[in-house]
């Protein structure tokens, strides 16, 4: 039950509460090391979630446990709490011949292998791998897990050991999925969300230092920090960008954006995946609940063919089985083996392209080296709970900051503005403001800015510093001297106008490996939060550079700004800022490396007191 995992994730992550002090903290050298991972030479995979969670007492052999097909009409071909009737009845997925049938139907469609959702050790999800692993390696198929949770106390330890677990027990059955001889683990949206990426960084890396020869991680999560961090990178469920559109709208869509996923994973070297889906329909497990037309296999079709012409390493089908979303292509009462006649005829496509060229080009355009970037020696920090792009240029300086505690934050005083000239915000929209007495990091913050400090805050969320560890909003990010607007006169939305083309401009030279324009995402995030000019006092010194506008000249606030409070508070500060919808683009990093350069020649030009 897919779909109201992702809401819920969706409302935890824009209310912070996902945040938790035992949230793993970012290490450099971790990071280092999986900047020199690159996959290449991986062989083209049709491959189909799989759900091993339907059970029925009447069927011989199968699970035991109890119904959980609810109101079955079998005459009417009718399940209370499914979209549509299954082929094969109300199954067990425990039952050795319903797999075995699965295998057949899966190999003659062209499907390479299953990703299997998995609970934990001793689940009735886990007791069945044992039963689909050996199916498939008759059939010819592979199988890996889909890693639904991380098990309290919910560390990146804690997953560490879950994974190793499974690994020890499954990972060298020749059925299961591996790419250069290392076992395959697919990594759900709902685990990244429960130890945040830095956990997730930390986590690799434990099983890479204790499973013999390491393993391939995919996570849920399009994003470029999620591409520097994982082996590859997929997204389960698309359907919130279909819904509602007509097949030659969703065709626009999906060859607007498959495009972008393949270049993020081909940027890093990474493993690239396109997900596809035949439509949705949750409406008898919730209400309202949510359908997606499957427009008479239409709607299958078009994001099949965008999908081979985006040309990934492996094309993922939601689902070969979640009938309780029905987002499945297993045969139907409703639609016969209709999906399964479409997989077979696209994957034989896909296939036949052969081998996969590979593209393991630097994740934004070709730029120039920066050799000034290459020497800078300021010594520098960084806040808690870091994750955005931003940190991945850090790793390359040749002074590594140092990585601050919440309670060496709270710590902090006007001299160490002299300590750490610049500090460094690369979190979301939340941060620590206690660490053992209320407000006692913000409290540290002020007093490293009205010492002369200098915080560069680079965000992956819209609105940095907005909420604390208690879920709770705080909106501070004014009180460290950003002012940043969320809508009206001053600017901001939740969605782009209407129609509108709007585009970054640079202003100046003082970035100039930056293009002189760059467009405005259309996809992933669209929230916008400009920092506001005339909030500050006419004497503080205020350097904008990278400003949003549309087509016809209208500005809509900056994008990237840097100032001095020389009146305003917190005075003696220095801020620079750069919107989350940069940070995060393909030519964040070249922005990144260009601001810190030009950040030392602040720091040269009025060094901290």
């Amino acid at each position: 039950m897919r779909r109201i995992v992702r809401i819920a994730f969706g409302l935890l992550m824009m209310g912070g509460l996902l945040w938790s002090p035992a949230r793993a903290q970012v290490d450099l050298e971790a990071m280092a090391a999986r900047m020199k991972v690159r996959h290449a030479g991986v062989p083209r995979k049709v491959l189909a979630f799989y759900y091993p969670w339907y059970y029925n007492p009447a069927v011989p052999g199968g699970s035991g446990l109890g119904m959980s097909w609810q109101r079955v009409d079998e005459a009417k071909k009718e399940i209370g709490n499914v979209a549509h009737f299954p082929t094969l009845g109300p199954y067990d997925s425990h039952d050795a011949k319903l797999i075995a049938q699965h295998c057949a139907w899966a190999k003659a469609s062209g499907i390479d292998g299953w990703i299997v959702s998995w609970w934990g050790k001793g689940s009735p999800t886990d007791r069945a791998m044992p039963l689909l692993l050996d199916a498939a390696q008759r059939a010819g198929l592979e199988v890996t897990i889909y890693y639904e949770t991380v098990p309290r106390p919910q560390k990146a330890a804690s997953a560490a050991a879950d994974l190793l677990d499974v690994l020890n027990r499954y990972g060298k059955h020749p059925a299961w999925l591996s790419v250069d001889k290392k076992p395959v683990v697919f990594v759900y949206g709902r685990t990244l969300g429960e130890i945040g990426l830095p956990g997730w960084l930390e986590a690799i890396s434990l099983v890479s230092g204790k499973y013999p020869g390491g393993a391939v991680f995919l996570g849920d999560d399009m994003g470029r920090a999620a591409a520097r961090i994982f082996d590859g990178i997929h997204t389960y469920n698309t359907v919130g960008s279909l819904v509602g559109k007509s097949a030659d709208q969703a065709r626009a869509w999906a060859h607007q954006t498959y495009p972008g996923w393949v270049k993020t994973a081909d940027g890093q070297g990474r493993i690239s995946t396109i997900t596809v889906i035949p439509g949705y329909d949750d409406t008898k497990i919730r209400k309202p609940g949510l359908r997606c037309d499957r427009l008479g296999g239409k709607l299958y079709d078009v994001q099949w063919e965008e999908a081979i012409a985006a040309d990934p390493h492996w094309v993922l089908i939601t689902s070969w089985n979640e009938w309780y979303e029905g987002s499945e292509i297993e045969p139907s009462a409703e639609f016969g083996e209709r999906y399964l006649r479409q997989t077979a005829r696209y994957a034989a496509e896909f296939k036949a392209k052969g081998p996969r060229p590979e593209r393991t080009a630097s994740a934004g355009p070709a730029t120039a080296a920066n050799p000034e970037f290459e020497k800078l020696a300021f010594p520098s920090a960084v806040l808690p709970d870091a994750g955005s792009a931003a940190i991945w240029p850090l790793v390359r300086l040749p002074v590594k900051p140092a990585m601050l505690s919440p309670r060496q934050v709270a710590d902090l005083q006007a001299a160490d503005a002299r300590r750490y000239p610049v500090l460094f915000y690369a979190g979301d929209e939340h941060y620590r403001q206690t660490a053992a007495r209320g407000g006692d990091v913000d409290e540290g913050l002020l007093r490293y800015l009205r010492g002369g400090g200098l915080l560069a805050v680079f965000p992956s969320g819209p609105m940095p510093f907005h909420y604390n560890e208690s879920g709770k909003a705080v909106a501070r990010s004014g009180k460290f001297g950003l002012p940043l607007s969320v809508a009206g006169p001053a600017g901001g939305w939740e969605r782009p106008p209407e129609g509108a083309k709007l585009r970054f401009v640079k202003l100046g030279n003082h970035l100039p490996r930056v293009p002189a324009s760059i467009p405005f995402p259309t996809s992933g995030e669209l929230r916008w939060r400009p920092f506001v000019r005339s909030e500050l006092s006419p004497e503080d010194r205020v350097v904008p550079l990278i400003e949003l506008r549309d087509d016809r000249g209208k500005s809509y606030g900056d994008a990237v700004a840097y100032v001095e409070h020389r009146a305003s508070e917190p005075k003696g500060g220095r801020l620079v800022y750069v919107c989350c919808n940069l940070v995060e683009s393909e030519h964040g990093e070249t922005l990144i490396e260009d601001l810190l350069v030009f950040l030392a020649r602040q720091i040269e030009r009025n060094p901290s007191k």
